[in-house]
């Protein structure tokens, strides 16, 4: 059994403890064996930011990727997440393009992700003759930030393109200037290390996602779920890889807001897995899973008998996801092999929820809403908006039916209903390089605040936007979909909010960065209750 520990934690001297060097010893051997890296990363910053002398970076990107065979390389590892390359051009036993993302089996594939790659690190770090049985990845405790701010920086030790004075890492030697490189730094991340005084932190926050009532929706109904949406047909290939019906809470924050605040190499699917904050970050992900199922109550999908029998439970059990391994074998997984971490063999330092507000106890077992949402209302839309350009802060009005009706009150709907808002059509030219904040109702020119829970409705995540809306025949064109809860901000507001007639506001968390670049766009936003 293995304990994967926080990357920030006490008394470690300059953030290098001994898993965090032992990754960095495997990780300098899983770069040594990916050829063109450093090219790679030259296009790569092309294509985020436009400046560069590739004319076609992402074609340029593809003949690099396309020697990345060796499954003991980061290359290879990297292209199982998502890969640029055509079908035709992997190397001959590559399982690549496996990701799944915006749908109910994100958690668990990612979680089999993380255990095949962990395999890998500790066999580089066997043949360092380290301690390979008992290491274990670290996870980037980003959303414990409310007991220590530090935490919302990236870990020490990949900061810096070369390594301290007084650190060694096993297999490193020194550059011609006498330094040595720093295997977790790559150079193309864009966020800072950590945040400026005053910037946005509300990227970190796993609040939201944890008061979820229930693990996956398996219809279009007016709750927000946990999990993603269930996917009936998992050989559905556009949904499995994000054109699923619901993406959720965790997938959109913090996961997602996290790629995009670190951004760089993490702002893409395709990409993501050769920065070493990628898999500390899905760590912590993953560790909120347990916390969601365990600390919290919620268990795992039909370990209570809800849904069994049914299309969804023979897509759950059935799903395989499958990965090359370096031995020439092809490891095989299932979501139910995935859910008890004990039996996987690690566990976590802690599972302990950050800070939340009072939570309502779980559904009792054989409940509707646990795990699935079942029997909830169909949500209707009542007022919209669009098509809006994302560049800015910006007010949108939202608005529906007659004029004479838009001064009804919250009181003119069902007292019970529960209120949601939908964006769709979500697209950009370039990655995505911020999420936005959303807030309901804000008068013109009144301040925002993400500590104003009256107002403030959660974030944006752009993650996954690009690949979405690429129209090369790699997807439909037609971008991502996001849903937000807003029933809390709607009673909290219900003696002055006149739904048919109100307001949102999106506001960027990365105000600084080249947000007109990435032409980032809406086509519709819809105020629904149900």
């Amino acid at each position: 059994m293995t304990t994967r520990r926080a990357a920030w934690r006490e008394g470690s001297a300059g953030g290098w403890d001994d898993d965090l060097v032992w990754y960095a010893a495997g990780m300098h051997r899983m770069r040594a064996l990916t050829p063109g890296l450093d090219d790679f990363f030259e296009h790569l910053r092309t294509l985020l930011t436009g400046v560069g002398t590739s004319s076609d970076p992402v074609g340029d990107m593809i003949a690099i990727a396309r020697q990345w065979e060796d499954p003991m390389s980061l290359g290879y590892q990297s292209q199982v997440h998502g890969t640029f390359a055509p079908k035709a051009a992997w190397p001959s036993t590559a399982l690549w393009q496996e990701c799944a993302h915006n749908h109910w089996f994100f958690l668990p594939w990612h979680r089999a992700y993380l255990l095949e790659f962990e395999a890998v690190v500790r066999e580089h770090i066997r043949q360092l003759d380290g301690p390979a049985d008992d290491w274990a990845l670290p996870y980037w405790n980003y959303s414990d930030h409310a007991a220590d701010p530090r935490r919302l920086g990236l870990p020490v030790p990949l900061r810096g393109d070369t390594l301290p004075d007084g650190v060694e890492v096993p297999g490193v030697e020194p550059l011609a200037d006498g330094s040595f490189p720093n295997p977790l730094f790559i150079p193309v991340r864009l966020g800072p290390d950590e945040p400026a005084p005053g910037d946005s932190v509300a990227w970190a926050s796993a609040t939201r996602a944890l008061l979820r009532p229930h693990y996956a929706n398996q219809q279009d109904t007016a709750r927000v779920s946990f999990g993603g949406g269930v996917i009936e047909d998992p050989t559905n290939a556009a949904q499995w890889h994000g054109e699923s019906p619901e993406i959720g809470q965790l997938d959109m924050q913090p996961h997602g807001s996290v790629h995009n605040q670190v951004s760089g190499a993490m702002a893409l699917f395709q990409t993501a897995g050769l920065d070493p904050a990628f898999w500390l970050h899905h760590c912590n992900v993953d560790r909120l899973w347990e916390t969601y199922a365990h600390d919290l109550g919620h268990g795992y999908p039909f370990r209570n008998g809800v849904g069994t029998g049914t299309a969804a439970h023979a897509s759950w059990i059935d799903r395989q996801f499958r990965f090359r391994r370096p031995d020439g074998s092809t490891g095989t997984w299932t979501a139910p092999k995935l859910l008890d971490v004990g039996a996987l063999g690690y566990t976590y330092e802690t599972t302990a929820p950050p800070p939340l507000p009072a939570v309502p106890p779980p559904p009792p077992p054989g409940s509707g809403e646990d795990p699935f949402g079942l029997g909830e209302p169909v949500p209707v839309p009542v007022a919209e908006a669009g098509p809006l350009s994302l560049v800015g802060e910006q007010d949108v009005v939202v608005s529906g039916g007659e004029p004479a009706d838009q001064g009804m009150g919250v009181d003119a709907f069902p007292a019970a209903a529960r209120w949601l808002l939908r964006f769709e059509g979500i697209r950009s030219t370039r990655p995505a390089p911020t999420s936005y904040e959303v807030f309901l109702g804000l008068e013109p020119g009144a301040d925002a605040a993400p500590e104003d829970d009256g107002h403030y409705v959660g974030l944006l995540s752009l993650f996954g936007v690009y690949e979405a809306s690429r129209d090369d025949g790699t997807s439909s064109g037609s971008g991502q979909r996001r849903r937000l809860d807003v029933t809390a901000q709607v009673s909290a507001q219900a003696g002055d909010l006149r739904p048919l007639a109100t307001s949102v506001r999106l506001r960027p968390v990365n105000p600084g960065r080249d947000l007109a670049g990435a032409q980032m766009s809406i086509d519709r936003i819809t105020l629904e209750f149900g």
